[in-house]
């Protein structure tokens, strides 16, 4: 599975948000000034048991007032635009997914008349905690096909090691996986909907499980027939992921046409 942990590296000096049941409430993850840490501290990655988070409170009865334990916390960091099609903000991993397949479905509303198929839209909770939501929805709804919307790490930054992750580039179309947790003939009618459809597309291998919802979509009662679709993303797990609109637009373009070639005709049996 994907590591799920927040990078310590960046969180020293972020400005965070803070949900609790009165309301968000802003605060500031903070360590000693450069100037009073000891030169061995200097060099040290701080461990998250050491950092805090300052609402600004004066008192531990004046901050209990405003939080409580386990209040979920997020970065303050909203959408921005960069150069080009490229956006930057925090949890496109996988708000990303989220809205691709919102969208697919409304394009697929706008072509009803065509759809030969029924299509459930899920937006699953706790992927990266042990990919509980797909399964749950998964086995409620029993379906023939699954398709994850997912992201993939992009490989085209400095510091990215091509012979380990990849190439893959973002901006080049979404990323189609191939491997054990692939449906060949899935695959098969994705490639050949995005060649038909002159909609640019990448390749990743995964041999084994690929650590995303797919994994328990394929493995759902009797078994589904999965593919997973994935959009290049930069910087993934940090409060500034990037990614191409243009390569959200292909993704969708993909899912709705693919989808609207599968039929009760179609045998996702490999030969």
């Amino acid at each position: 599975m994907r590591p799920s942990a927040v990078d310590a590296h960046l969180l020293p000096g972020q400005r965070v948000r803070v949900h609790g049941r009165e309301g968000t409430v802003t605060g500031v993850i903070g360590r000693k000034p450069i100037h009073l840490l000891e030169h061995d501290e200097r060099s040290k990655v701080a461990k998250i048991k050491d950092l805090c988070i300052d609402i600004g409170a004066s008192s531990r009865e004046e901050a209990e007032a405003r939080v409580a334990v386990g209040d979920p916390v997020t970065f303050a960091f909203e959408m921005e635009r960069l150069a080009g099609d490229r956006v930057t903000s925090r949890g496109l991993d996988d708000k990303m997914g989220s809205f691709v397949v919102a969208e697919t479905l409304r394009r697929l509303a706008e072509r009803k008349p065509d759809l030969r198929c029924t299509v459930y839209g899920v937006s699953t909770v706790q992927e990266e905690v042990g990919l509980r939501g797909a399964r749950t929805s998964a086995f409620g709804i029993d379906p023939d096909v699954g398709i994850c919307v997912e992201v993939t790490f992009a490989s085209d930054h400095p510091g990215v090691d091509k012979k380990a992750v990849g190439d893959v580039q973002v901006g080049k179309g979404p990323v189609l996986c191939r491997g054990a947790n692939i449906n060949p003939r899935l695959f098969e009618l994705l490639v050949d909907t995005a060649q038909a459809e002159g909609i640019p597309v990448q390749f990743e291998a995964a041999p084994r499980a690929t650590g995303t919802d797919a994994n328990v979509m394929q493995l759902t009662r009797a078994g589904v027939a999965t593919a997973l679709m994935e959009v290049p993303l930069r910087y993934m797990h940090t409060p500034s992921e990037v990614l191409s609109l243009s390569d959200l637009d292909h993704a969708i373009q993909l899912l709705a046409a693919a989808l609207l070639r599968i039929g009760p005709d179609r045998d996702w049996i490999p030969q």
